[in-house]
């Protein structure tokens, strides 16, 4: 897990557009997210390539022949020798195609990408592509007309914590609050304090073989178990996270799983404490640190998402739920993807 990332988005299209142009951006692309005959993909670490039908976002694509829709997520400080390499390899490139990016970088590297790759490089506001990508999973999910019920709250955990209300089917939001503990946090802390070479290895060792209660204070190692009973607290509550982060029989995994419930539970805090503000019962999670799609059932995402779930059933005595959207992984990129078809406002008459 890196501090920033970029998701590039590009579009394929039945009748002209990219497809019949040979464009080193687009087979940079296609090499990761569509694999020849044969090859298997091979993404560099803290990479991920996906290609997806862009159904939820039919009612754009249909107006342009568009088909499917290729994501790309590489680690930001890698962009900059990655538009070098495909720049050197082409020098000279014929035609231009159209792509979307959002996440760290997309502004950053704009006129880097447009004139060294001859592209029209359009950048996206990772909380815009993530409404955006939420609310045509929604409608995709409701048969075509958005159910939800507005105000909605939206908590994106990626390097840090923003909570996003939506208000309504049209995608007007605003970002309410957040945090800076985040997944960063969780993975700066993880590599300070362990040996774990990846976020993956040290979230599935968390739930294997972790057992947070040996690195966290807990109020039974204060009180013991029955002063805690007296007082109507149960003896494994958590009364200071890390507390005994100096006991000399922790493993990585103790380490690991005390960090991941550290972090879940001040997610489930916010998040219900906010639900709260706005009175609703729902809180969508959505980011990096809770992603992953067609996983095992025990892969690291499927962890995280337990972990806060379980948080914010606590914090709000079971009376606010914790929802994760269908295919998380590709949720910005449909997003992105809707802003970059989505139709330009007609002009006002004169």
């Amino acid at each position: 897990m890196c501090a920033s990332y970029i998701l590039v988005v590009m579009l394929d299209c039945e009748v002209g557009g990219d497809e019949a142009i040979v464009h080193p951006l687009a087979a940079f692309i296609r090499g990761y997210t569509q694999p020849g005959p044969g090859q298997h993909q091979c993404l560099p670490v803290g990479w991920s390539a996906r290609k997806a039908a862009a159904g939820p976002t039919a009612q754009w694509l249909e107006q342009i022949g568009a088909t499917s829709l290729h994501a790309l997520v590489l680690p930001t400080p890698e962009l900059p020798s990655i538009i070098e390499q495909i720049a050197t390899r082409s020098p000279d490139v014929a035609g231009r195609i159209q792509v979307a990016a959002t996440g760290g970088g997309a502004i950053k590297f704009r006129a880097d990408i447009e004139a060294k790759l001859n592209v029209d490089f359009v950048a996206v506001d990772e909380l815009k592509a993530t409404v955006s990508g939420w609310r045509a999973e929604a409608e995709e999910l409701a048969g075509g007309e958005d159910a939800t019920e507005y105000p909605a709250l939206i908590c994106n955990v990626g390097t840090g914590v923003s909570l996003v209300r939506v208000d309504d089917a049209q995608g007007t939001y605003e970002r309410v609050s957040g945090s800076g503990i985040g997944g960063a946090t969780f993975w700066g802390l993880v590599r300070r304090l362990t040996q774990f070479p990846s976020f993956d290895d040290a979230v599935c060792a968390a739930r294997q073989s972790g057992d947070p209660g040996k690195a966290d204070m807990l109020v039974g190692d204060i009180y013991g178990a029955e002063a805690s009973a007296a007082i109507g607290l149960p003896p494994d509550l958590v009364a200071g996270f890390l507390g005994k982060l100096g006991a000399d029989n922790l493993t990585d995994a103790d380490v690991s799983a005390a960090l991941l419930r550290m972090v879940a539970s001040n997610l489930g805090q916010l998040a219900v404490f906010q639900a709260r503000l706005m009175g609703v019962a729902t809180v969508w999670f959505t980011g990096g640190f809770v992603m992953s799609a067609g996983e095992p059932p025990v892969g690291a995402g499927s962890v995280v998402r337990h972990a806060v779930a379980e948080a914010v059933s606590f914090w709000s005595a079971n009376k606010v739920c914790a929802k994760f959207p269908h295919d998380a992984q590709m949720l910005g990129a449909l997003g992105a993807a809707v802003v970059l078809l989505k139709p330009p406002a007609p002009a006002a008459m004169p």
